[in-house]
């Protein structure tokens, strides 16, 4: 597998995947909050939430600084499958959450609800959580 990033910036673009925007989860939201985050790990919880604001301000893509986002996020800021942001997005693409794309990474807007596999590795009381949550979620209008 190549690296798309060993310069300073990233490309980073919206995936387009209409059903999981629609009926996903913003990144900043308490679900993810709640139940993604032990699933992908607070560093790729907290680049999925600034990813999210990137592209409130800019939808159609933006460059992600990466020397700078790997220190915000506290991780090592070498280039490189070593790096710490490397090794982030690494664990967004293991997680389907991003992909590589032709000129860096496309990244989702919100973030499916977890699968089975996913909910079986989660402490017994956050999957009662989760299984309340959709219970008492309002259906779809």
């Amino acid at each position: 597998m190549t690296t798309p990033f060993l310069h300073s910036s990233l490309w980073i673009e919206p995936w387009r995947d209409l059903i999981t925007e629609e009926n996903g989860h913003d990144p900043r939201s308490r679900y993810v909050e709640q139940f993604w985050l032990g699933v992908i790990g607070p560093t790729a919880a907290w680049l999925m939430r600034y990813v999210a604001h990137e592209f409130d301000n800019s939808p159609d893509g933006f460059e992600l600084p990466v020397a700078d986002i790997a220190l915000q996020l506290g991780v090592s800021p070498k280039a490189g499958p070593r790096g710490g942001l490397h090794r982030t997005l690494q664990r967004l693409v293991m997680f389907r959450l991003a992909a590589e794309g032709h000129a860096g990474f496309v990244v989702r807007r919100r973030l499916p609800p977890l699968n089975h596999a996913q909910l079986r590795r989660l402490p017994q009381h956050l999957q009662r959580s989760h299984s309340s949550y959709y219970s008492l979620a309002e259906p779809a209008a």
